[in-house]
């Protein structure tokens, strides 16, 4: 695009647009990516700024943050949901267990928690979930 006379702001956005419409696997990504390094170094026309390049790596570093974050939570989440159901079972029985397997899976961590709390004194499952 440079060659063609491109002026710097049109390759952006049409980088833009190819990055949304298209998806490389990772090798293909990764070799793009040096190949475009090479030329721009050949060239010296970087078509990322030092800026934009500070800004893309703060944003992935927050990115990875909150993605490990979600990771542990939803990891608490299910062994939470799984402590229960193995508590239901052995508690209430294998069938009432698997009965309530999805109802349990799906629910968040503050109600998962005050269920675990309810079966040590239900007489009932419907005393534990209700």
């Amino acid at each position: 695009m440079y060659d063609r006379g491109y002026d710097r702001g049109t390759v952006l956005e049409l980088f833009r647009v190819i990055d949304w419409m298209i998806r490389l696997p990772a090798e293909a990504e990764a070799a793009f990516r040096k190949d475009l390094y090479d030329f721009e170094t050949s060239k010296q026309m970087p078509y990322i700024t030092t800026v934009e390049r500070a800004g893309i790596k703060k944003g992935l570093r927050r990115g990875l943050q909150r993605g490990r974050q979600q990771g542990v939570q939803q990891g608490v989440r299910q062994g939470e949901a799984a402590l229960l159901l193995w508590l239901i079972e052995k508690r209430f029985g294998a069938d009432v267990a698997q009965r309530c397997r999805g109802r349990v899976e799906t629910s968040g961590s503050d109600d998962l928690r005050i269920w675990s709390e309810r079966i040590l004194t239900a007489d009932s499952i419907a005393q534990v979930l209700d």
